[in-house]
């Protein structure tokens, strides 16, 4: 499924990518730096992207980015506002929900996502996804936190019904323990 020497967020878009309905509906749950939205965006040309981030930063590096890479910003919106308030923006099913944890890359390593947010996100992205929608999470733990907020996820994670979520998770075993973790998470039913 993965091409080897992929980078985590490499990785997390070919997991998403596969099958992904055009006119689809897609969370990016950290903007960050953009590179979710605008993928997302390029693979949902009629569909709908909602990005969130709780740095203006980062919504405005995401709407820079978006417009270098000639994406429209028709269907996308850029929320300035944490992920663990979802609910408050999108009521309708989703398909692809994109977590990528941790702080926003050239920025204040101080401002981090946190891992009771980071779970109250994850279980509304989980009672938001269709079956067959995914949710992916890359968790970088080399950073004060990092290893809290694994821990959150896994959390979540081990208690979902396995009938109905197949759930796995990556680690790079030949690599420092500070490398990224991720999980891609597919609902079944």
């Amino acid at each position: 499924m993965f091409k080897q020497q992929r980078s985590a967020v490499a990785m997390a878009h070919e997991f998403v990518s596969v099958n992904l309905p055009e006119d689809g509906t897609a969370v990016d749950a950290t903007a960050g730096n953009g590179n979710d939205t605008v993928f997302l965006s390029r693979h949902l040309p009629k569909g709908k992207v909602f990005s969130f981030d709780v740095q203006e930063q980062a919504l405005n590096n995401t709407a820079k980015l978006l417009e270098q890479q000639g994406q429209s910003s028709n269907g996308i919106e850029l929320i300035h506002d944490g992920h663990q308030n979802m609910d408050r923006y999108i009521s309708d099913p989703v398909d692809v929900v994109m977590f990528n944890l941790g702080y926003l890359p050239g920025s204040d390593h101080s401002i981090i996502t946190k891992p009771d947010n980071t779970k109250t996100a994850l279980q509304k992205a989980i009672q938001f996804l269709n079956i067959g929608g995914k949710i992916s999470i890359v968790v970088y733990t080399g950073h004060q936190g990092g290893m809290e907020e694994l821990f959150a996820v896994e959390e979540v994670l081990k208690v979902l019904d396995s009938r109905r979520y197949w759930i796995v998770e990556l680690r790079h075993v030949n690599r420092p323990t500070t490398a990224p973790v991720s999980f891609y998470i597919e609902r079944n039913g």
